[in-house]
């Protein structure tokens, strides 16, 4: 089915009643202390920032152990020592 003009519906927005309050309260800090608005959107950049580069390092260390697993035991075995060093050596 195509449509080829505008397409309204008739559905009441069931939103969440906390976003309206919520928008109007940052909006009245933007606006009395611009400078802790602009603090707190840094503090927040960094934040998700930080939380992208431990998801990185994370990510690439499960590749690091599949890559090993793969070539040290042919993708038979996997890696379940607490540490390394007990690791029997082929």
């Amino acid at each position: 089915m195509f449509v080829t003009q505008r397409l309204e519906l008739d559905v009441p927005n069931q939103g969440s009643r906390l976003v309206p309050p919520l928008a109007a309260t940052m909006d009245a800090a933007g606006r009395r202390a611009p400078t802790l608005a602009v603090f707190v959107g840094m503090a927040v950049a960094e934040w998700r920032n930080l939380i992208a580069q431990v998801a990185r390092a994370v990510a690439g260390e499960r590749r690091n152990r599949e890559a090993l697993e793969k070539e040290l035991f042919r993708g038979q075995y996997t890696l379940a020592s607490k540490y390394d060093d007990d690791l029997p050596i082929p």
